[in-house]
């Protein structure tokens, strides 16, 4: 079994190992992340498994989680990166993406990022205003290529989620509107071959618990696909977007399979079938198979409120923070019991507080923050002098990789020197 469960002991397990066992394999100190890439393989798997004999790409959104240990691992299942950045398109590659699976998308390419989506000749650059597709042309005419590339649209839809994370509503800065997508089409048309529209796409943000919504913007996007494609002739792929939602604890939600498979219906019903599906799921792939571990320092009483206090903070994993997240945390060595204590971290901020977790009498020792594969790592800062925290990464059962934190001391010298 893949992810986190308890054993028969009560003793949390990461996979089919002990996570107690795993960090003292890894020889690292807390807090620590540690990964689960056979669960991140297989949700893959079956994720390209639901999309049948239909053409394909699952364009795994890199921002979620960037190391290289699973980034590798997803290239050698086949699957392609939604980079919003030059060094994330760097990184792919790196890591044995081929070009021809890489998109580029983001509200803000510099000149130099742009160049070097050119350079590498990846699968497209992804225009989310039509101010950027005229800054593409300049640079595929000042460096004397083609640009490949895709329309974002924004189909100024709502979801519910939290809104620093939905994308895709008429006041987000992401894609092109409906309204703009004649200018947009002027620019691509009279660019003289340089700009070769390839793709449409579309975003609605992520956390999404069902596919209503995103039915309904597969819908407008493959109406857009339709209309366009007599005069881009050139159009080989419709991306539906990703932010397939997990379940952080009691949410209900649908498996990556159901978009998989409302993406296929969508584009038969629009008679779009010979045109590649897109997809780009990032926290679904990976969330599920991180645990953050860390120390319980103290624990504080006053009157009827109780504290535990432990050794990772907002800074190691701002999520809760930023989004009033939840992230279950349980004691490694027991199950969760009553009473709730209040879980909160090192960090001089009241922010920085992990909420209400049911941690028994009298908790001591580890802790383990759960669902922390996505956006919890690479959104982690050394804020108050703390460390980023290490990676540990396991496959069948063993440790095969460890990232280790630059510790207090590079902190101290880096700071010293500025």
């Amino acid at each position: 079994m893949t992810g986190f469960r308890r054993d028969a002991q009560d003793h949390g397990v990461l996979g089919s190992v002990r996570l107690s066992q795993l960090v003292r394999e890894a020889d690292v100190e807390l807090p620590a992340y540690v990964y689960d890439v056979d669960g991140m393989t297989e949700t893959l798997r079956s994720l390209r498994h639901a999309f049948g004999d239909a053409p394909h790409l699952v364009a795994y959104a890199v921002k979620a989680n960037s190391s290289g240990t699973v980034v590798r691992a997803f290239a050698a299942e086949g699957a392609g990166i939604d980079a919003v950045s030059g060094a994330e398109v760097e990184l792919a590659l790196a890591c044995g993406v081929p070009a021809n699976q890489i998109l580029m998308s983001g509200v803000a390419k510099t000149d130099a990022e742009i160049d070097l989506a050119l350079y590498k000749s990846i699968l497209a650059i992804q225009a989310e205003s039509v101010e950027e597709l005229v800054r593409i042309l300049a640079r595929a005419r000042a460096t004397g290529h083609r640009a490949d590339v895709s329309i974002r649209l924004n189909p100024g839809i709502e979801i519910d989620s939290h809104a620093h994370i939905a994308t895709g509503h008429d006041s987000a800065k992401f894609g092109i509107s409906e309204s703009d997508l004649t200018a947009a089409w002027s620019v691509i048309d009279g660019s003289d071959g340089r700009l070769c529209q390839v793709g449409i796409s579309v975003h609605l943000g992520s956390m999404q618990l069902s596919t209503e919504a995103y039915a309904r913007s597969g819908r407008k996007l493959c109406d857009v696909a339709r209309e366009r494609r007599t005069a881009a002739p050139s159009l080989r792929y419709v991306d539906f977007g990703g932010g397939f939602g997990v379940d952080y604890g009691g949410e209900s939600t649908v498996p990556p399979s159901e978009f998989a498979h409302t993406c296929v219906r969508t584009l038969r019903d629009a008679g779009l079938s010979d045109l590649m599906i897109v997809v780009e799921p990032g926290r679904s792939l990976v969330a599920p198979f991180g645990v953050l571990v860390a120390r319980i320092v103290q624990t504080k009483r006053s009157a009827e409120r109780r504290w535990v206090m432990i050794n990772a903070g907002m800074n190691d994993l701002i999520r809760p923070a930023l989004y009033t997240a939840k992230h279950r945390v349980e004691l490694l060595e027991g199950a969760p019991q009553a009473p709730d204590w209040r879980v909160v971290g090192p960090v001089c901020e009241s922010s920085d507080d992990f909420g209400f977790h049911p941690l028994g009498a009298e908790p001591t020792g580890l802790v383990a923050i759960r669902d922390a594969g996505a956006y919890s790592f690479v959104m982690a800062s050394e804020y108050n002098g703390r460390p980023l925290p290490s990676e540990v990464f396991v496959k069948a059962g063993k440790v095969v990789s460890v990232s280790r934190s630059p510790g207090r001391k590079n902190w101290l010298e880096r700071r010293l020197s500025s």
